[in-house]
């Protein structure tokens, strides 16, 4: 019996809708949309002159739960200079509240929060081919005033591992 072979872009699609109907099935959900940007420098562990990476990135997100920023469920456009070559990827991102830091009031009142460390997971396609896969933190300061985002992942093209830190903002 012949087997078939599932593309990447159908089993993330799937995936990301099954999650999505079981977010939106919550009775306290609160839905909230988010669009963060950022460029990201790093270096992709291979050897030659320069293993140098630039990236522009855009992820646009929604947030679920009683809190909307302890999960994003979202895309990711970016912009790709992998040293001597450029590419336009896509794909999914899921971002994790994991601990925030509170800034105490210095009047009675609701603390806000100072900063906030969440998990990130990112799944990026070129022409619908997998090409990166990381994972890293997002250190979010002053509700998006700040993004600074460490992240290490595998780039397939290149068959090796590459560190990047992003900085932006979200809105």
């Amino acid at each position: 019996m012949p087997t078939r072979k599932s593309s990447p872009v159908k089993i993330a699609g799937v995936f990301a809708f099954t999650l999505l109907m079981l977010l939106t099935d919550s009775a306290q959900a609160q839905d909230k949309f988010s669009l963060n940007v950022e460029a990201g420098q790093g270096v992709i562990l291979r050897p030659g002159v320069d293993p140098y990476t630039f990236s522009v990135q855009a992820h646009p997100a929604l947030g679920f739960g009683a809190d909307a920023n302890n999960f994003l469920l979202g895309g990711t456009l970016a912009a790709v200079y992998d040293n001597p070559d450029w590419a336009l990827l896509w794909g999914g991102r899921l971002v994790v509240l994991l601990s925030e830091l509170n800034k105490k009031p210095l009047k009675p009142g609701p603390g806000v929060a100072y900063a906030t460390l969440h998990f990130t997971g990112a799944v990026l396609l070129e022409n619908s081919r997998l090409r990166r896969i990381a994972g890293g933190l997002l250190i979010d300061v002053w509700e998006g005033a700040l993004l600074i985002n460490p992240r290490a992942g595998y780039d397939r093209k290149y068959e090796r591992a590459f560190l990047e830190v992003g900085l932006g903002m979200g809105f």
